[in-house]
């Protein structure tokens, strides 16, 4: 069975960056990656391991916010299996129908 790979987003993880003033060199060290930054320019998917490290980092909820699902599915089941519903009732999405009134 091969590994799950998963790509961040570039966008969100940068303004994670800045907002809490981390050196990408620190990310990169702490994910024992060498290329840190031309990994999430050129949106290289990163190994599991590299993953698991980013969100003991982080923390789940940010990790969860820059990591890019390829599918809406697969989010919101990552989303249910590390949050739980209670998670999904705080932010409005359970039982929501696309544009309900």
């Amino acid at each position: 069975m091969t590994e799950k790979k998963y790509s961040l987003k570039s966008n969100a993880m940068h303004r994670w960056l800045y907002s809490r003033k981390v050196d990408p060199v620190i990310v990169a060290d702490r994910m024992r990656v060498s290329v840190f930054k031309r990994m999430i320019k050129d949106k290289t998917p990163f190994e599991e391991e590299h993953i698991r490290r980013l969100v003991y980092f982080m923390g789940a909820k940010s990790a969860f916010d820059v990591i890019y699902f390829a599918t809406p599915e697969e989010r919101e089941r990552v989303r249910k299996a590390t949050f739980g519903a209670e998670e999904n009732k705080a932010h409005g999405r359970e039982n929501r129908t696309k544009n309900a009134q």
